[in-house]
């Protein structure tokens, strides 16, 4: 009994520190979101013998293009489905080497983990100036500093410097680009990247004045710049945006290839660099503050049940 106790604390540790083998002792006791089509699902669970909630993330690996050759012409085997006509369908398994998932785990995950990935109905909020000064700017500065701890560790080099693409190191103007999570650096076609400022004074779009203008110019050009040397992706074929909400409150920026179909990228959350730039250029230093912006917020986000009664909603 013993035994089985450190080693059920000991595989919840390894979680913490990112060195699991399997995933034994998880126990799953929700399905929080799950899409045939994107082939994504979200789990809610816990460790045997821990009660601090995890959320996992399963998601089916994209074909590698290179060797779908070897795929179909020798590693799949098939079992029939149905036959009609010239139509016909089987369940294919591939080779070991060709079925990975990628797993992502958040643990011990918050409250704001959870709703995040729960399917849940999603409302359009429009945001006035007024509602940010009173609801969301209060609520982002009461969000505690451990929260984006897990940001500094990257911009202090602490954690994730073997997946660093670039960086610019200055105080002011720079910012660290890495691979997103999202894309596993293998198929240009489905690049995702993410650029983090370095300042830390910057929240989000709303916080942006002409004093930022040299700093998102900074980002936007060394960053297409930085991913065109690297894979060869002209900035043409990229789609650089924030977004608003932002899903953590340090500004960062968002590179995506243009053939990829992002779901962050829809009209709702993202809005290009360039227009950002563009607006505060055209507009004047105030523009992003004094806007009234509408987006999709999710109805279990904390947020909603201060905005959605804003706005006349009801929020239940």
């Amino acid at each position: 009994m013993m035994m089985d106790a450190v080693a059920q604390i000991s595989q919840a540790d390894a979680a913490k520190a990112g060195t699991l083998a399997n995933l034994k002792d998880f126990v799953h006791t929700e399905v929080l979101f799950d899409d045939p089509m994107t082939k994504f699902t979200a789990l809610l669970g816990r460790f045997k013998g821990r009660e601090d909630a995890a959320v996992l993330l399963l998601s089916r690996k994209p074909f590698d293009k290179a060797n779908l050759g070897e795929l179909v012409g020798e590693g799949l085997t098939l079992a029939p489905d149905f036959v009609n006509d010239i139509y016909s369908k089987y369940v294919g398994r591939p080779p070991p080497e060709h079925s990975a998932i990628t797993v992502d785990l958040i643990y011990p995950a918050t409250e704001k983990h959870v709703n995040k990935y729960r399917q849940q109905r999603r409302s359009m909020v429009r945001e006035t100036p007024e509602m940010y000064e009173h609801i969301v700017l209060p609520y982002i500065q009461s969000i505690p500093p451990a929260r984006l701890q897990w940001v500094y560790n990257v911009l202090e080099k602490k954690k994730e410097v073997e997946r660093l693409i670039f960086e610019d190191p200055d105080p002011e103007l720079g910012f660290m680009l890495h691979p997103d999570f999202k894309w596993d650096q293998k198929q240009v076609d489905q690049l995702y990247c993410l650029a983090i400022v370095h300042r830390r004074d910057v929240s989000c779009l709303r916080a942006l004045d002409d004093t930022h203008l040299p700093m998102l110019e900074n980002v936007r050009d060394k960053g297409c710049k930085a991913i065109h040397d690297k894979y060869g992706v002209p900035p043409a074929s990229l789609r650089v945006f924030v977004h608003y909400h932002p899903s953590y409150w340090h500004f960062h920026v968002h590179f995506v290839h243009a053939a990829m179909p992002a779901p962050g990228a829809a009209a709702g959350k993202a809005i290009l660099l360039d227009d950002v730039i563009d607006n505060i250029k055209l507009f004047g230093r105030d523009y992003w503050r004094q806007r009234t912006l509408t987006y999709q917020l999710g109805e279990a986000d904390d947020l909603w049940q201060l905005l959605g009664a804003a706005a006349g909603a009801d929020p239940a």
